[in-house]
């Protein structure tokens, strides 16, 4: 039995919504030119990286389930905006360390849909 929180179709609805905007946002941060972008140089880059790729994750795994399409979707579009920063001349540049760190957090939205779903089976086994 896979974790699947009990949800209204209107809830489906906006976490569905909130994954593409989620996806659409990630999109134009790393693609668009970096003089386009709000606050470029806040630091802490990793992080951020791991962040969204964290939340992208979590809105997925909500959203649809943990989908092979989706687990995959979202690794190659991490591998595949890196390579695009890398192949344009827009002010970015494709790394591998931040390919890491978007790595680092779907596999941590990941490791706590697993834990949560565990926990849901234990409560929800009988005891006898």
């Amino acid at each position: 039995m896979v974790f699947r929180p009990d949800r209204s179709p209107l809830a489906s609805r906006y976490l569905v919504a909130a994954f593409v905007l989620c996806l659409t946002a990630i999109l134009y941060l790393s693609l668009a030119p970096s003089d386009a972008t709000p606050a470029a140089n806040l630091g802490w880059d990793k992080a951020r990286h791991a962040l969204a790729y964290f939340v992208l994750t979590g809105l997925g795994l909500f959203a649809f389930g943990p989908r092979l399409v989706l687990l995959g979707g979202v690794v190659l579009l991490g591998a595949g905006v890196e390579a695009a920063q890398a192949a344009m001349g827009l002010g970015r540049q494709g790394d591998l360390a931040d390919l890491a760190a978007n790595l680092t957090g779907e596999g941590a939205a990941l490791a706590i849909w697993l834990a949560v779903s565990q926990l849901h089976r234990r409560r929800a086994a009988p005891t006898a």
